[in-house]
């Protein structure tokens, strides 16, 4: 399973847990139009090249939209769209899905899904937010000397004969 289908799945489940009024919560849905309302439908609407790690992995700027639906036929619709998208906002503070592959959300921001007309009469909002991706393995590429902790030492008491003296940077604190 690639890094972004165990993402978006951890996206939805975490959804669901923490908005359990929300009856349907989709990543790249088909259509909206046969999901129970409300729902939640969201995805990845950009990636941009971030930091290179320096491990072997590739970091990506991955920015989500996530979509607020609710019946819009029903008595306060308008409101109910705007409370699901701050609780949506809330739920995105700092947050990371429990994988060690993503960083913490950031740029998160809520508005009514059609902003041409009066944002009062709004029935769906969207919530976007950005979040740093990791994809791949990390890599070790050489082979014939394993990762392992930093030692330091100073000149002239360095090299052979003077691994005894070497220290780690912990120890300097």
């Amino acid at each position: 399973m690639s890094e972004l289908t165990i993402l978006h799945d951890a996206i939805a489940a975490t959804i669901k847990a923490a908005m359990p009024a929300v009856r349907a919560v989709e990543a790249f849905p088909e259509t909206p139009d046969g999901l129970a309302r409300p729902a939640i439908v969201f995805a990845i609407t950009a990636m941009d090249p971030a930091v290179d790690p320096g491990d072997g992995r590739s970091c990506v700027k991955a920015t989500f939209e996530a979509s607020m639906l609710v019946d819009a036929n029903l008595p306060g619709a308008a409101l109910q769209a705007v409370e699901l998208a701050a609780q949506m906002a809330d739920l995105l503070h700092c947050q990371h899905w429990n994988l060690d592959f993503v960083e913490g959300t950031s740029s998160v921001r809520a508005k009514p899904a059609d902003a041409t007309s009066e944002s009062w009469r709004k029935k769906a909002w969207t919530v976007q937010w950005q979040q740093l991706v990791y994809l791949g393995q990390e890599q070790w590429p050489w082979a014939n000397q394993g990762p392992g902790s930093l030692l330091l030492g100073f000149a002239p008491d360095t090299g052979a004969g003077h691994e005894d003296g070497y220290f780690s940077p912990e120890q300097l604190a």
